[in-house]
């Protein structure tokens, strides 16, 4: 990838001058940005270690370029006169597919400040640096949208022409350009309003509220355009509220090749499209730069809380109050060494910024999920809509099986060193409590908000259901746990972890799929749900108590 960029970059001089910055610097803090990124792991890095040559690149370029297949057949499919609305998806997908690859993959380069530790003391601008970042992820996510979107452009050009292709190619380029203006505005907008101590914790909340925005406006963009499907009988009804959209910016100007339909709206939108991610990107250079580099140097400078000089009180001292884990963990666990690993457990989670953003964004995509999906299947009554909202009540589980493989996982993994020189002889004692702080934190309240959603739609008779089902998630949290390889927590890398769990976890998807199958059979039986309440309770707890007594030996270090 570095060669096609730099031979860009060496392409276009003028741009350099117009926005202001020095070419040859630019040009060398973009070399080495580039020849660093090829050694950073990036997502679906899940078959070999970090430490190993990989493909790991190419292996999530070809999936990228796979979802993009269904988005490619749409347009193929569709009839040219209905090109709008596979044309707004299509180019949609492309926009949320760079935007969250910006957040998950690069959301750690936009905010990188250690370069500013190498350059400020050097005769390099903030213009010049902001460029060289921009450029940098720019080069990035133009690989990402070409992949998610050559098959679709290929259709587009086969059935269109080579003109629609390659406005539709042209286009593609402008969604991440796009995507990147979008995520600069939004973490600029957080440093001028958050205080430099609380920056990055509100940061990491909105980079996990943004992937839910976006993949819940995914999913509801098709539903505010008229719901005539891909048919195309009926032609696509414009809205003043269109010009907000990005996705239906490109989609009109593709309509104006497609159709000939060569008007002002038409023209406006190309105008839109092809216009707004440059003035974006100038802005960003030119006036947000300064501002943003300044911002960005201070991020990383740890404020330590000074001691307060406290007047002496002569009075009876006041028993301090305990946290809410230090409570709970007194009423819930039995032994010294599992209230530990509960606390352990509860303060990490909320206070590791990598946790959160590893595991919120999939409980967020759950919710997404089955909200819009029940949406659609509100109509459904009787057994056929019971059995799709029983099916939102496993579908969060899988999430917290996910969160399950990430206390695990931790950046400081080193110095889990502490666990094998303490005194600790049962090991299992230390995951039991971990795994409760998880229940009670995490799957509790998440499977509470999908069960007072199937309550709401389906009512009291969906009671027996959402107990049953609460108590399955439980024993197929503790199954994922007994079957896969068990790590203290946060005491391991992440690569070492994902190569550990990919067999066990088809193995208990599997487990899951059959559980899930059964609870849909004694719906069937009268009093069914209820007799295997207890049974699934008494499961529950040889599970736990099977994983409590975990040994050194089944622990992998």
């Amino acid at each position: 990838m570095t060669p096609p960029t730099l031979f860009i970059t060496d392409r276009l001089p003028f741009l350099w001058r117009l926005l202001g910055v020095n070419y040859r610097q630019l040009r060398a803090i973009l070399a080495v940005k580039l020849q660093l990124d090829n050694r950073r792991p990036v997502a679906f890095n899940q078959w070999k270690k970090a430490s190993e040559t990989n493909n790991a690149y190419w292996v999530s370029l070809a999936l990228y370029a796979l979802f993009g297949a269904v988005f490619a057949f749409l347009l193929t499919v569709a009839p040219a006169t209905g090109i709008v609305k596979p044309a707004t998806l299509f180019f949609g997908y492309v926009l949320i597919v760079c935007t969250m690859s910006l957040i998950s993959d690069f959301s750690s380069v936009v905010l990188d400040s250690s370069d500013n530790q190498i350059m400020l003391f050097r005769p390099v601008d903030s213009r010049t640096m902001l460029t060289a970042r921009v450029v940098h992820i720019i080069s990035y996510l133009f690989t990402i949208a070409l992949a998610v979107g050559a098959l679709g452009v290929v259709a587009i050009g086969y059935r269109f022409g080579a003109v629609a292709g390659l406005l539709s190619l042209v286009l593609c380029l402008m969604m991440a350009i796009l995507a990147v203006f979008l995520t600069n505005v939004i973490y600029l907008l957080l440093m001028q309003f958050v205080s430099n101590d609380r920056l990055r914790e509100v940061i990491n909340y909105v980079q996990i509220g943004m992937v839910v925005f976006f993949y819940g406006g995914y999913q509801l963009l098709p539903r505010l355009m008229n719901d005539d499907g891909f048919s195309g009988l009926q032609p696509f009804v414009w809205q003043t509220w269109h010009y907000a959209l990005p996705p239906l910016w490109s989609a009109g100007s593709l309509d104006l090749v497609v159709n000939r339909q060569i008007d002002a709206r038409h023209l406006i939108l190309l105008g839109l499209a092809l216009v707004v991610p440059f003035a974006g990107l100038y802005l960003m250079t030119r006036v947000l730069a300064p501002i943003f580099s300044s911002k960005l140097a201070t991020l990383d400078q740890e404020e330590k809380a000074e001691p307060v000089a406290r007047p002496i009180s002569t009075s009876q001292p006041v028993a301090p109050s305990l946290p809410l884990a230090e409570k709970l963990a007194s009423w819930l666990t039995s032994s010294p060494l599992e209230h530990a690993g509960f606390t352990f457990v509860w303060f990490i989670t909320g206070r590791d910024r990598k946790f959160k953003l590893r595991t919120y964004p999939g409980l967020g995509f759950g919710l997404a999920y089955a909200v819009v999906m029940g949406l659609n299947h509100q109509s459904s009554m009787g057994r056929q809509g019971s059995s799709f909202f029983l099916f939102i009540l496993y579908f969060g589980g899988i999430y917290i099986m996910t969160a399950l493989m990430q206390i695990a996982i931790s950046d400081n993994y080193k110095a889990a060193w502490i666990y094998e020189s303490s005194p600790m002889s049962q090991p299992g004692l230390l995951l039991a409590g971990g795994i409760k702080a998880l229940v009670i934190k995490l799957m509790l309240p998440y499977f509470c908000l999908l069960a007072g959603y199937v309550l709401y739609v389906q009512g009291t008779s969906a009671i027996p259901d959402v107990l049953l089902a609460c108590v399955n998630s439980l024993i197929m949290l503790l199954i994922t746990a007994v079957m896969s390889k068990r790590h203290l927590p946060f005491s391991m890398a992440q690569d070492v972890v994902r190569n550990s769990t990919t067999s066990r976890s088809l193995l208990s998807m599997f487990i899951i799929g059959l559980i899930g199958v059964a609870h849909w059979g004694l719906t069937y039986i009268p009093y069914g749900r209820w007799v295997a309440l207890p049974v699934m309770i008494g499961v529950a707890v040889v599970l736990f108590r099977t994983y409590q007594q975990t040994q050194w030996h089944e622990v992998e270090n």
